[in-house]
């Protein structure tokens, strides 16, 4: 019997040589996603279901939908997403709302299923300095009703003076790295078991990963057709940094879900928008969290998802979809040159 890895070498051969260059997007257009290389048949893929859960450094499985809780204010919400089958609970301090959502957690946790949750907090910018780090941490493990998170990201690469609203002044008086040490102590004392980062540009994540003694798993940004941001996916894969995707449906911008591709894929596959969103980013490998307070939408954007896979026509159309559109893009952050970090892209290095 062949293993894994000769079965995907014997698909690939007999597949034609210039139908794999077509869809192996490369350096600069990231990963092509698991089985958009597949045969078809009658217009659907022959590809088996994809896995549920992306393997994290170390052996953890980390789900590729979670349930996101940013403006979650009702318990209930919570306990129906997991009723409905996500296990990745998505939180942070900021949000303001981590007891509510441990009340939802609750019940799940006190039957003894612990484990099968993976649940993130984050810390946020007025907390960067190593002492609040420690605090907030402690604080949201005291709200949510845990003993330890399965993943402490830093939310944002700004640093803020403790008190200075939002948004804050900035704070010269600690560094990533000085806030990255006190977050390395939270995993030696068992509050923590991975780390990571949100809103990070590629070279934040170099950076991080040289002077980093436990380094980041995760780097949580906006991703959706609209915003790919390829070439950060693809190196920080590479660099065994998981993508996660926050506002993978546009985050509330109805442009998103009613555009005319998105709306006509969804139809041609007789999936809903949403859906077709949510798979485009969890068929290369990205983990997306998206949020309703809807049990109809909660359930739906969970359910099958796994069970099919987006044609190789249906994904191009969506590709072409990706302007560098942002959602969320707060007026005092600075992004920096995307094209900055990993290899020099050769149109640019050739000019």
């Amino acid at each position: 019997m062949l293993s894994a890895g000769a079965q995907a070498v014997q698909s690939s051969a007999s597949v034609p040589a210039a139908m794999l260059r077509e869809d192996r997007t490369g350096v600069w257009n990231g990963p092509a996603p698991a089985g958009s290389m597949g045969r078809t048949q009658n217009g659907a893929m022959t590809a088996p279901p994809q896995s549920e859960s992306t393997l994290l450094p170390g052996g953890t499985r980390m789900p590729l939908i979670g349930f996101g809780t940013y403006k979650v204010d009702k318990a209930e919400s919570v306990r129906t997403a997991i009723t409905k089958g996500y296990r990745l609970i998505d939180c942070a301090a900021y949000y303001k709302n981590e007891e509510t959502v441990g009340q939802g957690m609750a019940e799940f946790i006190r039957d003894g299923h612990r484990e099968e949750l993976f649940i993130i907090s984050k810390i946020w910018n007025t907390a960067h300095r190593p002492q609040l780090a420690r605090e907030s941490c402690e604080k949201t493990l005291k709200d949510l009703g845990c003993k330890y998170l399965d993943l402490m990201l830093m939310h944002w690469p700004d640093a803020w003076q403790p008190g200075s609203g939002d948004p804050g002044t900035p704070d010269e008086s600690v560094t990533i790295q000085q806030t990255w040490e006190a977050m390395e102590k939270m995993v030696d004392d068992g509050l923590v078991k991975h780390l990571g980062v949100s809103n990070f540009s590629l070279t934040q994540v170099e950076g991080l990963l040289q002077h980093a003694r436990i380094k980041p798993v995760a780097n949580q940004i906006e991703l959706h057709p609209f915003l790919a941001q390829r070439k950060l996916v693809g190196v920080c894969a590479r660099k065994g940094v998981q993508c996660i995707a926050y506002s993978p449906l546009g985050h509330a911008d109805a442009t998103v879900l009613n555009h005319e591709v998105i709306q006509q894929v969804a139809q041609d596959l007789g999936r809903t928008p949403a859906q077709v969103c949510l798979k485009w980013n969890v068929q290369r490998g990205v983990t997306v969290i998206p949020r309703s307070q809807n049990p109809k939408n909660i359930k739906a954007n969970i359910d099958g998802l796994f069970n099919w896979v987006l044609p190789r026509e249906a994904k191009a159309k969506l590709d072409t979809l990706d302007v560098g559109s942002r959602k969320v893009s707060p007026k005092w952050h600075d992004w920096g040159n995307v094209e900055e970090g990993g290899a020099t892209k050769p149109s640019i290095a050739l000019a």
